[in-house]
Order: structure tokens, then C-alpha cells, then sequence
């Protein structure tokens, strides 16, 4: 578990050098993407973090709550593209990609 932890962080912290880099550089719409990717990856170690120091919980917890993730973001990409909504449709693209990248770092550490 400590290694999927240690994997969020550095990708957290990617992520804000990222966001900075795309800032100075003038490129605010790359940088509020940047700013999605990130967010998910903390989410993610913060809802991993605590569900796997709940007892009785662990990792199947957390892969219950990242497939609960999906199908929530997934049924949020549907609604947009519903409605038509370019700019909800490339957000949520954006969750769910970095959503999978989590889920298949997650199950390779776990294998789960």
C-alpha cells in the first residue's frame, strides 16, 4: 500500500510543477487540465489514505471506491455529452483518464 501511496504523491507533485510550468508559460487552459489530473490524484491517495486505516477496511475498500468513482465520472461524461457540453465533456475525459491511470497502478502494486 505504501507504494500506491508513494506513487500518488509523485504524481501530485508532478502534476503542480506541471500546473506552475503551463502557468508562467501563459497556457491557462493546459493548466486548469493539469489542475483536474492532480486533483484526481489526491482524491484518490486522500480516499486511499483513509479508507486503508479504517479498520475492517483495506484494499478492497479502495478498490470499491475507485470502481465507484468510475461509474459516477463515467454516468457525468454521459450527462455532458447529453447535453452537448464540450467543455463538461473534455473535464470529465480528463477525470476518468487519470481515474484509469490510478486504478491500473493500484491493481498492479495490490493486485487487486
Amino acid at each position: 500500500m505504501k507504494e500506491f501511496i508513494t506513487y500518488l504523491d509523485s504524481r501530485i507533485e508532478e502534476g503542480r510543477a506541471e500546473i506552475a510550468a503551463l502557468t508562467a508559460d501563459g497556457r491557462k487552459d493546459d493548466a486548469n487540465f493539469a489542475k483536474v489530473r492532480t486533483n484526481i490524484y489526491d482524491v484518490c491517495r486522500t480516499v486511499s489514505r483513509t479508507l486503508a486505516d479504517r479498520p475492517g477496511a483495506g484494499i478492497d475498500a479502495i478498490a470499491a471506491q475507485l470502481e465507484r468513482f468510475r461509474t459516477t465520472w463515467g454516468a457525468a461524461l454521459e450527462k455532458a455529452k447529453q447535453h452537448g457540453d464540450v467543455s463538461g465533456i473534455a473535464v470529465e475525459e480528463t477525470k476518468l483518464a487519470a481515474l484509469e491511470d490510478v486504478i491500473a497502478h493500484f491493481r498492479e502494486v495490490t493486485g487487486a
